[in-house]
């Protein structure tokens, strides 16, 4: 056992100049002795070994159970292992293999095909190599990679166990990007019904600053003498009227229902359903296209499609806030398309 431990120690404490900078160094220098730490005899690790469909991966334990298959592919000290995830996955699942290590001058990671988890998110462990030493690290090795546990099959539980923890991260990590994506959709609205605000009182500026330049412009023509001449000398209101602002920086291009109708996507006078997990069908607004407005059947009056989509949902207490919500994904078409949907196909034939 202390033979074992000082092999880990050395390995852990290599510099890059002590490896080198090849795959085969790191094969050798750093994974093989690795796996004989662990038990397993060089005789019974297959090196350049052929997959099933053609490719090579740098390592195989032979002489194990056929549920409990390891490969290993090692790459160059300061490689990208990111760059080589698919690769694995395909060998893995060419050998049907219960582990896979890929691992560099730097890092070892270890990957077990989960059920109903992507490949990528897959990865059991992720173990520095200047970290070898420490007893936490070297337990998850042995648990995993130790002979004794493959021939014994006891990885399957082990696995087993870490395989629950991980599903549970997911799940956990699907429950608050929901609460923080219902948090920020309502600010997104938030602050697309202001930018719809903003845009509305510009338009206005710019048309009364027009109004201001004709009038005057009247009043010099009345006299034969052309405004045009001279208004750069003269005080003006403000500016001549500004150029449209830029597109809100950040935030996707905001399709109006006018586009949705000349592409052919809805027609104006169309009624739509509000959805929210379902859809309710006594709840129904219709397209006014050129007002980008929904006219709302309960009432007969015109909104926003954000604002109505807000009104209903706190009607039916859905919603419980005071933020508003990203109205196109509260709307859907009788054949079952919604706003979102429909204006993503607008931005995409727009890229």
């Amino acid at each position: 056992m202390i033979e074992i431990k000082q092999s880990i120690e050395r390995i852990s404490k290599l510099k890059e100049s002590d490896i080198g900078p090849t795959e085969e160094n790191v094969k050798q220098k750093i994974i093989v002795p690795l796996l004989e730490s662990l038990g397993h005899k060089r005789e019974n690790l297959e090196f350049e070994y052929r997959t099933r469909s053609g490719g090579k991966m740098d390592i195989y334990i032979k002489n194990v159970p056929s549920d409990c298959k390891v490969i290993i592919d090692t790459k160059n000290y300061n490689e990208n292992l990111n760059d080589h995830i698919e690769q694995v996955k395909n060998y893995t699942f060419d050998e049907n293999a219960l582990l896979a290590m890929i691992a560099n001058g730097t890092e070892i990671r270890i990957y077990s095909p989960l059920r109903g988890v992507a490949f990528e998110r897959s990865l059991l462990y992720s173990i520095k190599r200047q970290d070898l030493g420490k007893e936490s690290n070297w337990n998850i090795l042995s648990d995993l990679l130790h002979n004794d546990n493959l021939m014994n099959r006891n990885v399957l539980k082990n696995i087993e166990e870490r395989e629950r923890q991980i599903k549970d991260a997911i799940s956990n990590e699907e429950r608050v990007k929901e609460e923080y994506d219902s948090k920020t959709e309502g600010i997104d609205s938030d602050v697309e019904a202001k930018q719809e605000e903003i845009e509305q009182l510009k338009t206005e500026r710019e048309n009364l600053v027009k109004e201001a330049w004709d009038r005057i412009s009247d009043i010099w023509n009345s006299l034969g003498l052309p405004f045009d001449l001279f208004r750069s000398s003269v005080p003006t209101t403000g500016a001549t009227p500004s150029a449209p602002s830029p597109e809100y920086v950040g935030r996707a291009r905001k399709v109006t229902l006018q586009e949705l109708v000349d592409a052919g996507l809805v027609r104006n006078g169309q009624t739509l359903y509000f959805f929210h997990g379902r859809v309710f069908k006594e709840e129904q607004t219709e397209i006014v296209a050129n007002q980008n407005r929904l006219k709302y059947k309960g009432d007969g009056k015109l909104y926003s499609i954000s604002e109505i989509a807000k009104i209903i949902d706190i009607k039916l207490k859905l919603k419980h806030d005071e933020h508003g919500v990203a109205g196109p994904r509260y709307w859907q078409t009788e054949d079952g398309k919604l706003l979102r949907d429909l204006n993503e196909i607008i931005r995409r034939r727009q890229k």
